[in-house]
């Protein structure tokens, strides 16, 4: 894979963003996202900032990140919590079932609770979506994530209604899917 370029909006101007791609042909990279809930019934959701020089540095976001090849959903999304929030997620919703397709080939069916691409001036991911309940104190991870905290349910349906502006394109976009808002 060699890298590209493709012509992003940052929210506030146009920018040349470098992109993967295969044979000059720009590639949507699939990443996990999480929408991190501190009980149940989801009474408080997990919001922090994107700390990494970017367009969308200090924009409110959820844990999200690339997929690695081998990782099952619970894995991948295990993973990317732990290392941007150091929180340890105990149960996952829409967990599904390994299906055997073939000996060699095992594939997971699993229902995530948002698919979101970024497209047309929106950077080219796609984060496939999972609730999840998660225990112990968020941290910051310095050069990627800043100032996590609980949000109150209704205060992030708030945000989303007032303030869209103050999140990441498709942060914003899962937690609306997710909360129906």
């Amino acid at each position: 894979m060699n890298a590209g370029r493709v012509r992003i909006w940052s929210g506030r101007e146009w920018v040349q963003a470098p992109v993967a791609s295969m044979k000059e042909e720009a590639l949507v990279v699939p990443n996990i996202a999480a929408i991190v809930l501190a009980d149940a019934e989801g009474s408080a959701i997990l919001l922090q900032r994107r700390d990494k020089p970017e367009v969308v540095r200090g924009l409110l976001e959820i844990p999200t990140g690339r997929w690695r090849a081998g990782e099952t959903p619970e894995q991948a999304l295990r993973r990317e919590v732990a290392e941007e929030t150091g929180l340890e997620v105990r149960s996952m919703a829409g967990a599904g079932r390994r299906l055997e397709v073939h000996p060699h080939w095992p594939v997971w069916a699993m229902e995530p609770a948002a698919v979101v691409v970024g497209a047309e001036g929106a950077y080219p991911a796609l984060l496939v979506t999972f609730a999840c309940v998660a225990a112990g104190e968020p941290r910051a991870l310095p050069g990627e994530t800043a100032e996590p905290r609980w949000y109150p349910r209704e205060e992030v349906i708030t945000l989303l209604g007032h303030r869209p502006q103050e999140f990441t394109a498709v942060a914003y976009a899962a937690l609306a899917a997710w909360l129906g808002v």
